[in-house]
């Protein structure tokens, strides 16, 4: 789950309580239902958020992942632009949406593919038949095809104004030989330059990966139960079966660090990644929970080297921890952006003793429960609106195919104690896993 640094806000204290069963107190505040149909898909129903209003989202637990084929990588992020091109039945897409007043968008990551409006509760019929008619009966030419392939290359043009893509793409690269999480979610650039000529490509891509089994549906909101169960019902269930799973090679054992240095063509100041290879998320995984607790604590924005490094030396003007976990084995990274050239080494070892500390040492209890109740809190906090909740929920599907785990999560969470974020420690922070990328400026550009 992505660690929220929030503050403890006491009125969300109250949420808790409408969930509870006799003394236990659940994480999850709001009732819900699931209905799940003969074919796979499945819809968790939530009744929360402002009155009279509705957030719908079609989680498809597909991303950069799910793209092993030599020269096929972006697919997952091409199709986030391809699915807005309409059918035969609703052929202008907008035109739709923007009539009914719905806000509506799309996002790509490494492990999923998510769309998303928000509208009003009596749009909901209408919503129902648009998108469940896109995703069953997709329709676009190859003239279409080839023209969103080159926005999609303008795109990665666009995005190589931004040293942090160069950064990502060098570590990843080089810190991984075999797994999909080697190319960033836009894929590689020969790639994305080929794209144009893989339509007939993207149409077996769609037939795969596009299917009710692949598919998780979170509606949030004011609506009937009943009414919405009937419509999921009514719209999805001539959906065919047909994922296949793609063959995902896992990472073999890194046996030595490594390291990389890449030149930005542009003014920049030197950023610094230093990263170790983590755990795949699992909500009853002490190991990889307490990892991600490791991260706020040790690289965080109240760590010791943060105060150290940021505030009271200034040597770094940013430092942050991303221990993020994926739905497979990813990287638990720290990056820099360093004020003087002449102290990357010297930040390089500060990062590498902060680790080697908590290898050794208990960190602060009092720490420990503070981040703790941040994580916990900061959940709580983003479920004040619809689109809150089905974004808060989210990453739960991608990695279990439902939300159920969400309450063995905040289990674990409460159970980590400092011996718990040591091993973790032990456990991730290994010379041998990390993986150090530095980027510099071009020298003719070097300050």
């Amino acid at each position: 789950m992505r660690m929220q640094t929030a503050l403890l806000l006491l009125p969300l204290l109250g949420l808790v309580l409408p969930n509870s069963i006799g003394a236990e107190k659940k994480t999850f505040p709001f009732n819900y239902r699931l209905v799940q149909l003969e074919n796979g898909f499945k819809a968790y129903l939530i009744n929360a958020g402002a009155p009279g209003q509705i957030a719908f989202v079609t989680v498809v637990r597909t991303g950069a992942r799910d793209e092993p084929e030599p020269g096929r990588s972006g697919y997952a992020h091409f199709f986030e632009h391809m699915m807005f091109h309409g059918t035969a039945r609703y052929p202008h897409y907008d035109d739709v949406t923007s009539k009914i007043g719905a806000m509506r968008n799309a996002s790509t990551s490494n492990d999923f593919t998510n769309y998303y409006l928000v509208a009003s509760s009596d749009s909901l019929d209408q919503i129902m038949d648009l998108e469940s008619d896109r995703f069953m009966h997709l329709d676009y030419t190859e003239s279409q095809f080839r023209t969103e392939a080159g926005a999609i290359l303008g795109e990665f043009s666009q995005g190589r104004a931004n040293p942090y893509q160069h950064l990502a793409e060098k570590t990843m690269d080089t810190a991984f030989d075999q797994h999909t999480y080697k190319h960033l979610t836009i894929g590689f650039e020969k790639d994305v330059r080929s794209m144009p000529e893989g339509y007939q490509y993207s149409l077996s891509f769609y037939r795969r990966y596009y299917r009710p089994e692949n598919c998780v549906l979170l509606l949030a909101g004011d609506f009937d139960f009943d009414r919405a169960e009937q419509l999921i019902k009514k719209y999805y269930s001539p959906w065919k079966r047909g994922y296949h799973a793609p063959e995902i090679k896992p990472e073999p054992p890194q046996k030595a660090p490594r390291s990389a240095v890449v030149e930005f063509p542009g003014r920049t100041l030197p950023i610094l990644s230093v990263s170790y290879k983590g755990p795949a998320w699992n909500a009853a995984d002490k190991s990889a929970v307490a990892a991600e607790v490791l991260g706020m604590i040790a690289f965080g924005p109240n760590s010791d080297i943060y105060r150290k490094l940021v505030i009271k030396e200034q040597k770094v003007q940013s430092l942050g921890g991303d221990f993020e976990l994926m739905r497979d084995p990813q990287l638990l990274s720290v990056t820099a952006l360093v004020s003087d050239p002449a102290n990357v080494g010297m930040i390089e070892k500060e990062i590498e003793s902060t680790a080697a500390n908590f290898r050794q040492n208990l960190c602060d209890p009092k720490m420990l429960q503070d981040t703790k109740s941040a994580m916990k809190y900061g959940f709580l906090m983003s479920l004040e609106t619809a689109q809150g909740i089905c974004f808060a929920l989210r990453s739960i599907v991608v990695f279990t195919g439902g939300i159920e785990a969400i309450e063995t999560y905040y289990r674990t969470l409460d159970s980590i104690t400092p011996e718990d974020v040591r091993a973790a420690a032990n456990k991730y922070f290994v010379d041998n896993s990390r993986t150090t990328v530095t980027l510099m400026p071009a020298k003719e550009d070097a300050r």
